[in-house]
């Protein structure tokens, strides 16, 4: 439960953004810190996305675990690929996909496949992008796998012709179907079981092509979709930062 519950709040699409331009590229290098309870880790990662020909991007996400309430609990998570290609000025198509790792530590045994679309759009001081996408895990070692997860997000940030650019944003899940064990459906149904995470943020340009980035979120919703291992009276909490930088 709690490598699926990292599966669960870790790392989305890289943005909500039109896809750089051609043979442009960007390296992402941060920590992302997470507590419930008296439960408490740390995700740091590396990340570099690149475009590779005109609208086609394509990504690459290594995060590794480091378990903060119990020892020698430490190592690879799942390393996520992405692509995306823009195929109108304001749409994207996406494609992420976790692949297993040493599922020990915060990694899942199986393979997860998220896919949809984005919309972007400038209005003036707001830079608005959302999205909407379908996640489907495979059955794991365990021989689970968890029910469709239909994801649906937006983010707004904030230009103000300074170099602190404020957002906000959040990103739904719900569950569709059951799950399921060794192929068969097990259990009731979990349709409309619903999560929101909804997050708040800075990002500092430094230079034009090195910035900074800060963000913290939470998670509410249905205990079945944030899981439930931990104590429910306690409220999630995470934060991110990040280093940014454009080549």
């Amino acid at each position: 439960l709690a490598a699926a519950f990292c599966a669960t709040v870790s790392f989305a699409s890289w943005d909500k953004f039109p896809v750089l331009e051609n043979h442009k590229g960007e390296i992402d290098v941060g920590t992302e810190f997470f507590k419930r309870g008296d439960r408490m880790w740390l995700t740091p990662y590396i990340g570099s996305r690149y475009t590779v020909m005109p609208n086609f991007e394509l990504g690459l996400i290594l995060p590794y675990f480091v378990n903060l309430t119990k020892n020698n609990v430490n190592g690879l998570a799942n390393p996520m690929f992405m692509a995306r290609y823009q195929f109108l000025p304001m749409l994207n198509a996406f494609l992420n996909v976790q692949v297993p790792t040493d599922y020990e530590t915060c990694a899942s045994s199986e393979w997860s496949f998220n896919f949809g679309a984005q919309y972007s759009q400038n209005f003036g001081v707001v830079n608005f992008g959302a999205e909407l996408g379908l996640t489907v895990n495979t059955s794991g070692e365990d021989k689970v796998s968890p029910p469709l997860k239909l994801n649906f997000g937006a983010e707004a940030d904030f230009n103000l012709d300074v170099p602190l650019t404020p957002f906000i944003g959040a990103d739904a899940f719900m569950w569709l179907g059951k799950f399921t064990y060794d192929g068969e459906n097990v259990g009731v149904s979990h349709t409309g079981d619903f999560a929101v995470r909804p997050y708040v943020g800075l990002k500092y340009a430094i230079t034009p092509n090195v910035s900074v980035q800060a963000s913290a979120m939470t998670i509410l919703g249905d205990e079945e979709v944030i899981l439930s291992e931990m104590d429910v009276s306690d409220t999630p909490i995470m934060a991110d930062f990040k280093i940014k930088m454009a080549f």
